[in-house]
């Protein structure tokens, strides 16, 4: 059966006091992004702040989703060898503009998934342009 999630909230990756916050918010999903509020410069940091609060999933309440990058960035790979572990249920991928970008990042879940001998990972595409929604 799908789950319906009423609420889901980004939380910037590179601020430990709001992934700290996270914790106890009253949302469906808690979403730690790694997308628009992080400075290109702070991704690498985001990307380990996140890696080291998946491993205290147990302490959230919601659910936790993480937003990658977009598939043109080309940051994806990085993204998702850090966040791809236990403790996370879902990943969004933002700016979504073809069924190709998606089974590509899809794949490399999966693969990571299978390597990392992970259960499968919930994958919300985000489609935001007008070349998502007609192709």
């Amino acid at each position: 059966m799908t789950k319906l999630y009423r609420s889901l909230i980004f939380v910037p990756g590179n601020n430990p006091r709001f992934l700290e916050k996270a914790k106890s918010l009253p949302a469906d999903i808690v979403c730690f992004d790694l997308e628009d509020s992080v400075p290109d410069k702070e991704k690498k940091k985001a990307r380990n702040l996140i890696k080291k609060a998946l491993k205290e999933r147990k302490k959230y309440s919601p659910s936790v989703y993480a937003r990658t990058n977009s598939p043109i960035s080309g940051k994806i790979p990085a993204d998702l060898q850090e966040i791809v572990q236990n403790g996370i249920d879902g990943i969004v991928i933002p700016k979504v503009n073809n069924a190709k970008e998606l089974k590509k990042i899809e794949k490399a879940i999966s693969s990571l998934e299978k390597k990392r001998k992970l259960k499968p990972i919930e994958l919300i595409p985000s489609i935001e342009s007008s070349e998502g929604v007609v192709t």
